[in-house]
């Protein structure tokens, strides 16, 4: 058909399969897409399929004494996951809890991480909050001072329906042990700390110390060492300006120095004196004048006064009981009369009170009724007044003189 025009018209199924190229299709002529198969429900059903948990977060949450929370609100209509391939609520998950606006992690009394875990029972949800006390899960309870806190949970969807706050409220920043920009800063921070304020950070491999910080620990080690030793031969030395002169003291009236070394020097002047003092305090030359204390040498001036305590105290005795017997013992008196008296005076001192027996020629006298006491000013008994009776001197048979005969027994005052 040589010169014929145009191209002749054919049927799809005249094409072979495979033959048509991306260069067979005209950009400016683009094909309908209702021309095209997309298989959209096949694509969505892979979506479905792959599985993926996410953090859902809720905020400001008051917590202040409690160790629980009703948190069925926050969770709403979400079933409970119960296996990898099932969507919902993962309760095997912690919960993570932070102060309220912040990324600060909430510690316990020994600074343990608290967090919180989900449970559900017939459609509620509740947030219990726990923490590790001598590695065992711990129920908490948050003070009563406590601030609120914000909390997320993990969801577990598929890939066609995230959760819309899934990646605002629930992305990385929020991750347990993350490294954040926070913690940068505080090695920045270390950084400075360590080099000065004229140290970097970088990751050259050199050393940015002339000599490391190991190196540096041991030579302080060294010098302290050896300067402690230097101070403990110092305050071992007998030298001037050295051992006891090193150590001060607190100034005191009673002493002189403000070092150890200068108040010993005054308080060993102080001893010697004393003991010079009392040298010649140790023997006794001669005998006193009476005689009570003997001359001797009593080895110390202890030993002397120890000498003048036994003397004393055996003149002491020997009185005590010379007095205790003149207390105890009676005085008596025996008078002849010449004729005529009509009194009688003690010639041994004065009576006491209820101690005297008067006889007249062997029969006993009353008072008051045969005689009456004579006083001194002082009221002491001195004697016998027997007016208006008087003594008489008879005679016997054989013309002998018979005087009446006066015996009186009785306590002295001493």
């Amino acid at each position: 058909m040589a010169g014929t025009r145009g191209i002749a018209t054919f049927r799809g199924e005249q094409l072979r399969a495979h033959t048509l190229r991306d260069a067979h299709f005209d950009e400016n002529n683009k094909i309908n897409e209702n021309k095209i198969d997309f298989k959209w429900d096949n694509h969505r059903e892979i979506l479905e399929n792959t599985k993926i948990d996410v953090f859902v977060q809720s905020n400001d949450k008051a917590v202040a004494s409690l160790s629980k929370i009703d948190v069925t609100a926050d969770i709403g209509a979400r079933a409970v996951s119960t296996g990898n391939t099932v969507e919902g609520v993962v309760l095997s998950e912690k919960a993570q809890l932070r102060k309220t606006g912040t990324d600060s992690p909430i510690g316990d009394s020994d600074s343990d991480v608290v967090y919180g875990r989900l449970e559900e029972s017939a459609g509620t949800y509740t947030l219990k909050f726990y923490s590790i006390e001598n590695d065992v899960e711990t129920p908490f309870t948050f003070a009563a001072d406590a601030g609120n806190v914000d909390y997320r949970f993990v969801v577990r969807t598929n890939l066609s329906v995230i959760p819309v706050n899934a990646i605002i409220q629930g992305g990385a920043g929020f991750v347990e042990g993350a490294t954040d920009a926070k913690a940068y800063m505080n090695l920045v921070q270390l950084m400075k700390d360590v080099y000065g304020s004229g140290g970097t950070l970088d990751d050259d491999g050199k050393a940015n110390l002339g000599t490391n910080i190991v190196k540096q620990i041991a030579d302080e080690v060294k010098a302290r060492q050896a300067a402690d030793t230097e101070i403990r031969n110092n305050l071992a030395s007998t030298n001037t300006n050295e051992g006891a002169a090193m150590v001060g003291v607190v100034t005191d009236p009673n002493y002189t120095g403000i070092t150890v070394q200068a108040v010993l020097i005054d308080l060993a002047g102080r001893l010697k004196g004393a003991e010079n003092l009392t040298a010649g305090l140790a023997d006794r030359d001669a005998a006193t004048k009476n005689g009570y204390f003997a001359a001797g040498d009593f080895g110390t001036a202890e030993g002397r006064i120890e000498d003048l305590e036994s003397t004393a105290d055996a003149a002491f005795k020997s009185q005590a009981d010379r007095l205790i017997k003149l207390e105890t013992e009676d005085e008596e008196e025996v008078f002849e009369a010449v004729g005529g008296e009509t009194e009688y005076l003690l010639t041994k001192g004065p009576a006491k009170d209820k101690t005297v027996l008067l006889f007249l020629n062997g029969a006993s006298q009353a008072p008051g009724i045969n005689f009456v006491y004579k006083r001194d000013v002082n009221g002491k008994i001195v004697g016998f007044d027997f007016a208006p009776d008087t003594l008489k001197v008879g005679v016997d048979a054989n013309g002998n003189s018979v005087p009446d005969v006066i015996f009186v027994k009785y306590k002295k005052i001493l």
